[in-house]
């Protein structure tokens, strides 16, 4: 009888660590785009000391793109790792529950709830700040052959 019991809260547990798994691979592609965006920034700066005190207006806009993309994406890195954490707690309330022999439904189907809308809100910043990596792009293109 403990075997059985200890398969169900193992294959109840099986979820959420998938989750984690999942999160995982979306932090690590976002903190990808996040390491480049804040090295680009960095590069920008050098480039406008360079050049001071004279002003160039694309810099300037490109500088404000990038930073814009880089707080969206620390948004998104922050909702992802949030709804990480509270896959973890999940795991340990499946056993929890399993071991003290409660009932934990409700808790255990806020947190995954909310660890989903957490993971839609990561995706959406995500989202917002391909489509500002676009306009960027745009812009850049149109200077580039404006000149």
């Amino acid at each position: 009888m403990l075997n059985i019991e200890y398969a169900a809260t193992l294959a109840n547990a099986l979820t959420p660590i998938t989750l984690i798994s999942g999160v995982g691979l979306l932090l690590l592609g976002m903190s990808a785009r996040y390491t480049h965006t804040t090295d680009r920034v960095r590069d920008l700066l050098k480039e406008r000391r360079k050049i001071r005190p004279r002003r160039d207006p694309k810099l300037e806009r490109s500088i404000t793109l990038i930073y814009e993309r880089t707080h969206l994406l620390k948004n998104a890195i922050l909702a992802v790792t949030i709804s990480a954490a509270l896959s973890g707690s999940l795991v340990l309330v499946t056993i929890l529950e399993h071991f003290l022999d409660l009932d934990l439904d409700v808790w255990k189907a806020t947190i995954l709830l909310t660890a989903v809308v957490f993971i839609v809100l990561s995706t959406l910043f995500l989202v917002i700040e391909v489509h500002l990596s676009l306009k960027a792009l745009r812009i850049t293109i149109h200077d580039h052959f404006r000149s």
